[in-house]
């Protein structure tokens, strides 16, 4: 058994997604934490930062939030796609990856310009009847393509990389969110191999 990471590192000048709060890591300085010995940090980032899994909230009014979701949900077996087989791959996996190689333009301006899935793609993904999609891009689109996917109560995860270490192998997929009454969360992504 392997495993294989499928989540960004956060750190401090990361990418966000354009109009976010950047990414701030400081150590504490309070003189009581210093005098006690411990080294301890502060993280400001958006729930959005990094590898994140989206609730329906984020684009449906009235949606269901991450913590509306029993844990179960949030692992099992997964398959992992091109982007030009949707639609025409037949999934049989709660998870379906979608791989575009765009991670490997993260942390430079290509990466703000990702191949978006287009309305056909997403009406498909609404009605293949999976539970979560993943992507290796910033965002999977504009509103109305978080709509497509998200009003059939799929959650999105957004910015994984490694894809292509799976791609049309049936493997587990683990995307565990902090424990957050929100749409969003940072997530650590992990694939579980044979």
């Amino acid at each position: 058994m392997a495993l294989i990471d499928l989540s960004f590192t956060i750190e401090e000048g990361m990418p966000v997604y354009p109009g976010d709060v950047p990414t701030i890591i400081k150590r504490l300085d309070d003189p009581k934490i210093l005098a006690a010995g411990w080294l301890a940090h502060n993280v400001t980032m958006s729930c959005h930062c990094g590898t994140h899994i989206e609730a329906p909230a984020h684009s449906v009014p009235e949606g269901k939030m991450l913590i509306d979701y029993p844990l179960e949900i949030f692992c099992g077996k997964a398959i992992t796609i091109r982007r030009e087989d949707i639609g025409r791959y037949k999934v049989e996996a709660p998870i379906l990856n979608v791989y575009s190689g765009y991670d490997q333009w993260w942390g430079k301006e290509q990466y703000f310009s990702p191949p978006y899935l287009t309305p056909e793609q997403a009406e498909w993904i609404g009605k293949s009847g999976i539970k979560i999609l993943g992507n290796d891009t910033i965002s999977v689109g504009d509103i109305h393509i978080h709509r497509l996917i998200q009003e059939k109560d799929i959650l999105i995860v957004e910015s994984m990389c490694n894809l292509q270490a799976i791609l049309y192998q049936e493997v587990e997929v683990y995307l565990f969110p902090l424990k957050l009454t929100r749409e969003a969360s940072p997530v650590r992504a992990v694939a579980q191999v044979k």
